[in-house]
């Protein structure tokens, strides 16, 4: 799915998630045509069922036992559904979804956003960035951002690289821009939304920039020793296409 510079992209998910957006628009319309690469807003989706595989641009993989992944209503009072990672008390693995694009590219500029809703007294929640074709198995990450206990942004467990803040129960954006070239790979990080705000620049650490060239998946995830649960929607990847 390509989207060129006047499609509107705020509404492209068929979701009126304006109130959220807004304190990002600029950062969306900041490049102009764009192939959709991963997408999904999980309606199709029964309720408390897991979500699919196939989605609308990409699939899906569940890693954990079962109900580690399942749909649900908004917790906003909204219309549609959110896919909810949960990690139990006792569990023996990680709970989180593997979103994997619907092909490799290499080096480029992509965008990656989704909407988040941590609600109090869940543990630390992980967005990291991975290879194409990784098991849902494997952990290997070029990048990984941690949403910490006292409601930060955490970027490769360095706290020196905290920034930014987010209210639990309530939801509220994540973008990150990656600009993955054969120099110095750098990626922004954005909060937006209700209570949320920051934003950051960072470059891709020298040894993990070799998986960087072979982005093409993205994780949410919940590990050890966290327990709780996170929503998460409208979790889109696009690539910029040359001009």
């Amino acid at each position: 799915m390509n989207v060129p510079c006047s499609s509107g992209s705020l509404w492209q998910w068929g979701k009126p998630y304006l109130f959220l957006l807004l304190p990002l628009v600029v950062i969306m319309f900041s490049s102009c045509s764009q192939e959709t690469i991963f997408q999904s807003n999980f309606d199709s989706t029964p309720l408390n069922n897991p979500p699919a595989q196939s989605q609308q641009v990409g699939t899906i993989n569940i890693d954990g036992p079962a109900g580690a992944a399942k749909v649900v209503a908004s917790p906003i009072n909204e219309s549609g559904r959110w896919v909810q990672v949960t990690r139990q008390n006792g569990q023996q693995s990680v709970s989180g979804i593997q979103c994997n694009f619907s092909k490799s590219i290499g080096d480029g500029k992509y965008t990656f956003s989704s909407l988040l809703y941590i609600p109090a007294g869940s543990g630390l929640v992980t967005i990291q960035f991975e290879t194409f074709g990784q098991p849902v198995s494997t952990y290997t990450n070029f990048l990984h951002i941690d949403f910490t206990q006292d409601n930060k942004v955490r970027i490769d467990d360095n706290d020196d690289t905290k920034f930014g803040s987010f209210q639990r129960n309530q939801a509220f954006m994540v973008q990150v821009t990656l600009d993955i070239n054969a120099t110095e790979p750098k990626v922004h990080i954005a909060l937006g939304g209700q209570g949320a705000s920051g934003e950051a620049d960072y470059s891709i650490q020298s040894p993990l920039r070799m998986f960087a060239h072979q982005f093409g998946a993205v994780r949410l995830w919940m590990g050890f020793p966290w327990t709780g649960n996170f929503d998460a929607n409208t979790i889109v990847v696009t690539h910029q296409l040359s001009n």
